[in-house]
């Protein structure tokens, strides 16, 4: 039976004739019926049409084209489909009731019904303009991705199976998750919530609840919590005391007095800035790498590095500086240390730098003079030392004045005193 009229796209025609009728110009039924995957992703198609004729297709890819309607419902043993990313405005799926996977992110939608397919373990209906979504008939859901829609109200309490969900950028002013006992993802930033009941949910390892009303937060039943973010929230207390795996902590933004480090040796991301924080005690932290804790009510005391000078904590980087004298003149030193345990660590690197000064400065002088032959390097002004916490630092040399700001040459040591023979050069 020839049936290559039914097929009005000329991509896809084309497509069909090469890959299953050896391009002898014609489309039978015979070469199509028992096609059970059509990979057909990012091939700019306007039309499907045709498609019927696949009786036996189980999976089915046609993301990235262009379509505005899909109509499947002859391919009854689709197991996966992946229609992302084209221009539909509805789809049915009422006629699949093997569907396993499905992806329709990224297109028009505005009603989804998912009623009919019992075996539904995946769904992806991210970035379109569905209002409400019931899931009720879907029991074996392992993960559910509605991010970027308009629902207003998301019952999951019947997808007792259900690891990940996000539901982020949607207008839920509820969630009830207490049924997800076997939950690890939970990502629901951005809505509406006042209130999140986790307790039940003892495998979460991924929470961002941020952006949201919430004026408490309860996560010391999640043991396996690995990153946290609560960021733009309400929140007066965090107690994170439970959480000895957590790697990563984004509380920004919130009301939070006082925060308990002491049991998360894990932690190598924090962010708590725009809090009301009086103490931060990182000593705890030995993984910590990242650490951004500006406008909060912390105050660190002066350090003093013996032989070098006292060293103290600028409120506006949120980092230990000072100004000593050198050779006459006024010299800046910066660090990255943000609490006084960092300036502890840093105190041998600082206090080794300054006491082989005369020979750093002559190592640095030596290359920029190789970099610049036919410049006086004499003239250039040591005008600030730069300390990281990784114990590097650098020199950095006053230039003058260029069409593009006034320039700056730096040098960078390692803590051995090893000299990089690269040179960095800013303008401010």
């Amino acid at each position: 039976m020839d049936i290559t009229q039914d097929f009005i796209d000329d991509g896809f025609k084309a497509y069909i004739m090469e890959t299953f009728c050896g391009n002898r110009g014609t489309i039978l039924l015979g070469d199509v019926d028992r096609v059970e995957s059509l990979q057909l992703a990012n091939h700019q198609y306007s039309s499907l049409k045709g498609i019927e004729h696949f009786a036996s297709l189980e999976e089915l890819d046609c993301s990235f084209n262009s379509l505005t309607e899909l109509d499947l419902s002859r391919n009854r043993l689709l197991k996966t489909l992946d229609c992302a990313a084209n221009q539909l405005t509805s789809l049915d799926t009422a006629n699949h009731p093997n569907l396993e996977k499905l992806s329709c992110r990224y297109n028009a939608l505005t009603r989804l019904d998912t009623s009919r397919n019992p075996l539904l373990k995946e769904l992806d209906c991210n970035k379109n303009e569905i209002a409400s979504l019931s899931l009720k008939d879907n029991a074996l859901l392992e993960t559910i991705d509605c991010g970027f829609n308009r629902i207003r109200n998301l019952d999951v309490r019947h997808n007792v199976m259900l690891v990940k969900l996000i539901c982020y950028w949607n207008i839920l002013s509820e969630l009830n998750v207490e049924q997800n006992v076997n939950l690890q993802e939970l990502n629901c930033g951005y809505n509406s919530l006042f209130d999140l009941n986790l307790s039940h949910n003892l495998r979460l390892a991924r929470l961002d609840c941020g952006n949201n009303y919430l004026i408490g937060l309860d996560v010391t039943t999640c043991a396996e919590l690995s990153d946290i973010r609560c960021n733009n929230n309400h929140l007066k207390h965090l107690d994170i005391s439970g959480n000895t795996v957590l790697r990563g902590l984004r509380c920004f933004n919130n009301h939070i007095a006082s925060l308990d480090l002491s049991h998360n040796a894990h932690l190598v991301e924090l962010f708590c800035s725009e809090n009301k924080i009086t103490k931060l005690d990182t000593a705890h932290n030995p993984k910590l790498k990242q650490l951004n804790y500006a406008d909060n009510l912390i105050v660190e005391s002066d350090h003093a590095v013996k032989g070098v000078g006292v060293f103290q904590y600028d409120v506006s980087m949120s980092s230990y500086a000072s100004t000593l004298s050198y050779g006459g003149h006024e010299l800046s030193v910066r660090t990255e240390a943000a609490t006084k345990a960092d300036m502890k660590r840093l105190s041998s690197v600082i206090r080794n730098a300054w006491e082989n000064l005369d020979e750093l400065i002559g190592s640095a002088l030596g290359l920029i003079a190789e970099a610049h032959p036919d410049e006086d390097v004499n003239e250039l002004v040591l005008s600030e030392l730069e300390f990281s916490v990784d114990s590097s630092f650098r020199l950095g040399y006053d230039a003058g004045d260029t069409p593009a700001g006034n320039l700056y040459i730096y040098v960078a040591f390692d803590k051995q005193l090893k000299i990089d023979s690269e040179l960095v050069y800013e303008t401010y």
